[in-house]
């Protein structure tokens, strides 16, 4: 490194987190370590902070200088169509994680963007993460909107530069402020743009732009050496990261005939999988009446086992056995095992996204529009695969076979044609065999319609001697009358 900036005088960035899914941002961590070490804001910003893994790390690094910075992430924690939609949990579970260590000087803002940023003073935030929707027109009013908030020590930080396809505009938003501002981006972990907006960046930060301009691709391994020592090339945690405990929770979706599933049809409830065996309850919104359920037990890899369903209607207190669990099962994410009982229905996932989907509307009885419903599943919990690490291996697993399960599939398909050409090749034989002995057939009759021609033939020269013969004898006849007719006179 140049003598304006000295890597070795900034340890942070050799710290370690605590990282959960998804992991898309991990590998930018030792950055934020940096960033934060260099800028020392006094006020950070997040906006966008789905699981935490970047706010927490921004978090940490305050923590660990000991700063005197106020933090906010700012998110509705619902997704969007590029982080997908998520349930409550998500919330529940960065909380968690977030208040016991940051509290004192961090908050989670449960807000839209556009609403939070009356909070914030014009000319306050040092720091600025922007990491929500990535289309081009929604990360440029996000910049515009918070541009006015920014100090004259603000650097802006933009993910997903790297990401071309599926509607993401962030990389070339981040190509339009090079224009105007010194800025720098990573190539790893879908890219991460930094901008350096204010007329005062301190001078540190300064010392790290300029290096990373003149010696880019030296700067750019040193973090992605750095990333690789959290997460592999498929943006799983290495065995070394340490990666915090998941919650198992459990979802009840519910929906029409006409409809799909949908997180806003969704009822969560955390479990704790230690047990084994659990009845799980979930009430039904006043007046629904679904014509399917999909359970997902948990959001992990594992073994599960369903061996009950109990509805409960509060018109007329009905209570129904769901019979029959096996037969009322439609589309399944995982690979059935065999089941103990008749009832029962087993489960093994290779994924985090295990789920059970069945009918149910045909055991309905019509309700009151404001009476509830009440469904009670009894899950067995037979092995969640908490450790992350093993989700890998276990997702490639899951591909093998399903690999193996294409090709088995494709053998038996030209097994299939080639049983089918053998028959055809039979038929074609058989059809090749008359056909010799039609001809066989049709050459016998010409050979008898010559021997017919020439008896015709023959008979016909009879007729014509027999012809002659009775003119003969009729002319021998008349001359003997004429004879005798001359002797008498």
């Amino acid at each position: 490194m140049s003598p304006d900036f000295r890597l070795e005088e900034h340890p942070l960035v050799l710290m370690k987190p605590r990282i959960v899914p998804p992991y898309g941002w991990v590998g930018h961590i030792p950055f934020a370590y940096l960033a934060v070490d260099l800028l020392r804001p006094r006020t950070l910003v997040e906006l966008g902070t789905h699981s935490g893994n970047s706010y927490l790390a921004f978090c940490q690094a305050v923590h660990a200088l000991d700063l005197s910075c106020r933090c906010t992430a700012v998110d509705t924690w619902q997704g969007d169509m590029h982080a997908l939609r998520y349930g409550d949990e998500v919330y529940q579970s960065l909380r968690a994680r977030h208040d016991p260590l940051y509290e004192n000087f961090s908050q989670l803002l449960r807000a839209r963007f556009d609403d939070a940023a009356g909070q914030f003073e014009d000319g306050s935030i040092d720091l600025l993460h922007i990491d929500g929707l990535h289309t081009y027109e929604a990360v440029r009013h996000d910049f515009e909107t918070w541009l006015p908030k920014l100090s004259r020590r603000a650097v802006v930080l933009l993910h997903d530069t790297a990401v071309r396809e599926r509607g993401f505009g962030v990389g070339q938003f981040l190509d339009e402020l090079a224009a105007q501002y010194a800025c720098f981006s990573f190539r790893h972990s879908h890219g991460l743009g930094v901008v350096a907006v204010g007329s005062e960046v301190p001078a540190a930060f300064v010392a790290f732009m300029r290096q990373a301009e003149a010696s880019p691709d030296s700067v750019c391994g040193f973090f992605e050496a750095l990333a690789g020592t959290l997460v592999d090339a498929d943006e799983q945690p290495m065995a070394a990261a340490m990666v915090e405990p998941q919650r198992v929770v459990c979802h009840l979706f519910y929906r029409h005939r006409d409809e799909a599933f949908d997180e806003s049809r969704m009822i969560s409830q955390p479990v704790d999988a230690t047990n084994g065996v659990l009845d799980l309850q979930f009430r039904l919104p006043a007046g629904i009446r679904p014509d399917y359920l999909r359970l997902d037990p948990a959001d992990l890899p594992g073994v599960y086992g369903l061996s009950g369903v109990v509805v409960r209607q509060q018109a007329g207190g009905v209570v129904r056995n769901l019979d029959r669990l096996p037969d009322r099962l439609g589309h399944i994410n995982g690979e059935l095992l065999p089941a103990f009982g008749t009832q029962s229905v087993r489960l093994i996932s290779f994924d985090g996204d295990p789920n059970v989907e069945f009918e149910i509307g045909s055991s309905l009885v019509e309700g009151h529009r404001d009476s509830w419903l009440e469904v009670t599943v009894r899950v067995e919990y037979e092995l969640v695969i908490q450790d992350s690490s093993l989700h890998h291996l276990l997702q490639q697993q899951g591909t093998s076979l399903t690999d193996m399960r294409r090709l088995a599939g494709e053998r038996a398909d030209v097994q299939g044609l080639a049983r089918a050409f053998q028959q055809q090749r039979a038929d074609v034989q058989g059809l090749a065999h008359a056909f010799q002995q039609q001809r066989a057939d049709v050459q016998g009759l010409a050979h008898a319609f010559q021997q017919q021609r020439g008896e015709m033939q023959n008979l016909q020269a009879s007729l014509q001697r027999l012809e002659q013969g009775i003119d003969q004898l009729a002319k021998r006849s008349l001359w003997s009358v004429v004879r005798r007719i001359i002797k008498r006179g």
